[in-house]
């Protein structure tokens, strides 16, 4: 336990930024299935909320105008809602979130006042602040443009889910990671042109917003990605984020009604990546975390930040390359029929890409990375769920002689691909798994939302 890094900590701290609040959910941002929980409850005052993981619409060879608005949470306003697309990223203090009652009311406060002709499908939720006057909520509204359309243009917004707490504020890789984390569901649904970001971003001073914008700039030219810089957020507290948008002229993998029993789920790469870089930081939290044995998780810590800050480009070239041409119908023969993000949710991601699709799956495998450390993270409930990953780990769900053939190319990439379950029916939502899953899985309330099966 350094003073160092304590150092570090208070100076992120003094910016209205927590660095380590990632650690107990393994993210800053709250996950797809608590989100559509809690707006649940609110379903009468924001029935025009359709919640998903990705959003795309029509691509007519120009690129959407995006129009920005900033709002405080609370405080009434009227919201400039259009008719026109619109996705939308808040940012709320940690006590408001871990509440679901106080998440609903926060989200039915913000949505239930206006109506949109289209519904909202793509929300992020941060938690990284650490008081309530760092909160907002922003709404980038999409004007698409007419014309002949010729494939999909695909949206996302998302902050920076984690940190490394040992880095500068004004560290190149915190915008490194916020960017690569925005960009990374779109590699996921075969994107491959036209990639674009708009950041989102803040400080409490012109110099440290001056080393941002140079950073946004420097991963710019790295990537070859242009950047749209709408300022700052000019609220006063650090923040990193982004929304980004590319295109596909291809057909997207999202064909979840064709999902048919007898399928395959491959998990594109390991779960559990993410573990060594929270029990790096938990050790220098506590210095009471002491390892059974002597982990390499320094080295290891390496291979995650740069998977952390380095787009997966090989990735959307194959999802791409198993996807028919734009205006194609699906062959389930030859294409991937449907994919899910896995990342900081782990095995979470199993039970909402049932429930989107409406089918039974059956999990064989639980492959893990880091699967020593991850038994011990869980015994100890170091980490509350050892199986959250870092970019790259996605489900892909195909006939088993594509996924032949998907995991082939996904290892010639140097991902670690695998088959891990099957479909077994259509119907009722529901993941069938090994109770082996509580080695990995130290939180009951997510453990009892799977069927266990008894070895």
């Amino acid at each position: 336990m350094s003073s160092e890094f304590w150092q570090r900590i208070i100076e992120y701290q003094n910016l209205g930024f927590n660095p380590v609040g990632w650690i107990s959910n393994n993210s800053s941002e709250i996950d797809y299935f608590t989100i559509n929980e809690c707006l649940k409850e609110t379903k009468k005052s924001s029935s025009w909320i359709d919640l998903s993981w990705y959003d795309a619409f029509y691509y007519s060879g120009k690129n959407p105008e995006i129009t920005r608005r900033v709002y405080s949470l609370g405080a009434h306003e009227p919201k400039e809602f259009t008719n026109k697309r619109i996705v939308a990223l808040l940012r709320i203090d940690s006590e408001r979130v871990s509440d679901s009652s106080s998440l609903s009311q926060v989200l039915s406060d913000f949505f239930s006042k206006d109506h949109n002709k289209f519904p909202l499908k793509k929300l992020a939720i941060s938690t990284t602040s650490s008081n309530r006057e760092s909160q907002f909520g922003l709404i980038d509204h999409i004007d698409v443009h007419r014309g002949d359309r010729v494939g999909y243009t695909a949206v996302n917004t998302s902050s920076a889910r984690i940190l490394d707490p040992v880095q500068k504020p004004d560290a190149e890789l915190n915008v490194e990671i916020a960017f690569t984390s925005a960009l990374e569901n779109l590699l996921l649904l075969g994107c491959t042109t036209g990639f674009k970001i708009i950041p989102i971003y803040d400080a409490p001073n012109e110099e440290l917003l001056d080393q941002i914008r140079v950073n946004n700039d420097m991963f710019s030219a790295k990537y070859n990605i242009a950047i749209d810089d709408y300022s700052s957020l000019k609220l006063g507290s650090l923040f990193y984020g982004a929304t980004t948008y590319a295109h596909s002229t291809n057909e997207l993998p999202v064909k979840y009604e064709l999902i048919e029993p007898g399928m395959t789920v491959i998990l594109s790469d390991h779960f559990g990546s993410l573990t060594p870089l929270s029990i790096n930081v938990l050790k220098q939290i506590d210095s009471n975390v002491v390892l059974d044995k002597e982990f390499e998780d320094e080295a290891a810590k390496g291979e995650i930040i740069k998977s952390l800050s380095q787009p997966k480009f090989s990735l959307g070239k194959i999802i791409s390359k198993y996807c028919p041409e734009f205006g194609s119908p699906f062959e389930t023969k030859s294409h991937i029929v449907s994919v899910f993000p896995v990342t900081t949710d782990g095995i979470i991601a199993l039970l909402n890409l049932s429930e989107m699709s409406k089918v039974q799956i059956v999990i064989d495998e639980i492959p893990m990375k880091h699967e020593e450390m991850a038994l011990f993270a869980t015994k100890e409930y170091l980490v509350s769920n050892a199986t959250a990953s870092t970019n790259g780990c996605h489900l892909i769900v195909s006939t088993n002689d594509v996924a032949e053939l998907i995991i082939e190319d996904l290892r010639k990439h140097n991902f670690k691909p695998a088959k891990i379950g099957n479909i077994i029916a259509k119907g009722t939502p529901a993941v069938r798994i090994s109770r082996n899953i509580s080695k990995y899985v130290a939180a009951k309330h997510i453990i009892n939302k799977f069927d266990i099966i008894n070895d």
